[in-house]
């Protein structure tokens, strides 16, 4: 599949979910209390991890068959692969569920409940990533989020009902339904239900050998952009606690572009592009993290017509979104590149020392700006920095030239000088000077960005 054609049908998956995030992203704390949507939100943040539960055996898998077509792997051997992680996960989720019970802690128990599903469900999106077959990614992505989001809107408008608990049940339902699903879809019988336990032992060393690092690095990347929610719910109000839980939830509305790069991007340099051909991508990348930030403005005037109790998340939500301006071209590029290259150790590595500075950034913010819950934005801000610089730092052949610096540090000066006009019209004074900004400094280039995007286009009509 064609790069333009795997990103557009990746975007048209999101768009889908964004549409749906929307729903859910505004639904649900327009309706719900901001207790029970806190509680919501907890669910949320424990089912975050659950994809770390397989130990990388899903990362494994991905990394094995990254850049092959999906007809050149053998049914059998998926089949064999699958029903070991099943099993793998079912001894992962017992201990789990007993220690849920043991603290009566009804969101880890549901978390705990939903780890198999979760990461079969992971299995399948894995495979279809590696392989190129973004349509089947699509698929799968907008029936789980589809079936979540009708079922929500159901229990606000139909039933009225005003408790977490059946929002998170509703998840947890969600993820067995569409894993049953695909596994009756794509069940075969090129297996049989009997194979070894040495069979299996060695499966499971193999991808687990496979995939650990890389599992290791993304629980890392989990956690460094997470650490901040966990330092407003330990050291916060629970009201606190929703209003951040609310603005990260925001950061949906631009992971439209962000995922369909570091999705479609992984195929493509599995296939050993050349440098010239992945700084070109990497300044798209680049240019499209700055328009899609602009999303902060419409956002900033939804909440503060329509759901004036969050008004509070506005600071939050501005400087998450001016993070992810950096974070996109570390998530799309280089975390792509460590992985299609086997640098697992020297990704590791980086991932930890970063890691670190996640803790003693939001350990510093949270002591200058004490109970200003602001202060955690501010230090994923430092975070990704500095994450960036150390990415560069490892792959020195693709470090920013001047004009890329001078890209990042003009827009985002351009982002906090617009916060001081009305909001349309500092959402066109930004779009206008980003507009400027890349004609002036990357003018070769922009030939080849309207092209991609003539390409995205043609591909998306004969999509649809």
């Amino acid at each position: 599949m064609k790069l333009s054609k795997g990103i557009i049908q990746v975007i048209i998956a999101n768009i889908i979910n964004l549409i749906i995030s929307i729903g859910n992203g505004f639904f649900l704390p327009k309706y719900l209390s901001v207790e029970s949507y806190a509680d919501y939100k907890i669910f949320i943040l424990y089912i975050s991890y659950v994809g770390i539960l397989h130990l990388g055996y899903v990362d494994g898998v991905y990394i094995k068959y990254g850049g092959k077509a999906i007809d050149a792997i053998k049914t059998e051997e998926l089949e064999f692969e699958k029903k070991v992680l099943a099993l793998f996960q079912i001894i992962i989720s017992v201990p789990i569920i007993l220690f849920s019970l043991f603290l009566d802690d009804t969101n880890l128990l549901f978390a705990a409940i939903s780890i198999l599903p979760m990461n079969m469900l992971y299995f399948f999106k894995f495979v279809y990533q590696a392989t190129g077959e973004f349509k089947k990614y699509r698929y799968i992505t907008n029936l789980s989020t589809g079936l979540v989001f009708i079922l929500n809107l159901s229990f606000l408008f139909i039933f009225k009902i005003d408790n977490s608990f059946y929002y998170i049940i509703t998840q947890v339902f969600v993820y067995f339904f569409v894993w049953f699903s695909y596994e009756n879809k794509h069940k075969s019988k090129a297996i049989g239900n009997r194979f070894t336990f040495k069979e299996m032992s060695q499966c499971l060393k193999g991808n687990i050998h496979l995939g650990i690092i890389i599992m290791l690095g993304n629980f890392m990347g989990l956690w460094i952009t997470s650490i901040d929610r966990w330092f407003v719910k330990i050291l916060h109000s629970i009201t606190e606690f929703a209003y951040y839980s609310f603005a990260v939830t925001m950061l949906k509305l631009i992971n439209v572009v962000v995922t369909a790069f570091s999705i479609t991007l992984y195929n493509f340099f599995c296939k050993k592009p050349d440098e010239e051909k992945i700084i070109e991508l990497r300044k798209i990348v680049l240019v499209a993290g700055a328009f899609i930030i602009a999303l902060i403005f419409p956002i900033d005037f939804i909440i503060q017509i329509y759901l004036e109790k969050y008004i509070y998340a506005i600071p939050i939500i501005r400087l998450l979104f001016l993070a992810q301006f950096i974070l996109i071209g570390i998530n799309a590029i280089y975390l792509n590149l460590y992985k299609a290259s086997n640098l697992q150790k020297k990704y590791l590595i980086q991932m930890l020392v970063t890691t670190i500075i996640a803790f003693v950034s939001n350990f510093i913010m949270r002591y200058l700006w004490r109970d200003n819950i602001a202060a955690y934005a501010a230090a994923t801000i430092v975070t990704a920095f500095i994450w960036l610089i150390l990415c560069q730092a490892d792959l020195p052949q693709y470090k920013f030239s001047k004009k890329e610096w001078i890209f990042i540090f003009l827009t985002m000066l351009v982002y906090c000088i617009s916060e001081y006009f009305n909001v349309w019209l500092g959402m066109l004074i930004y779009i206008v000077s980003v507009i400027m900004e890349t004609f002036i400094l990357f003018p070769k280039d922009t030939k080849l960005v309207i092209k991609l995007a003539k390409e995205m286009l043609n591909a998306k009509e004969r999509e649809l």
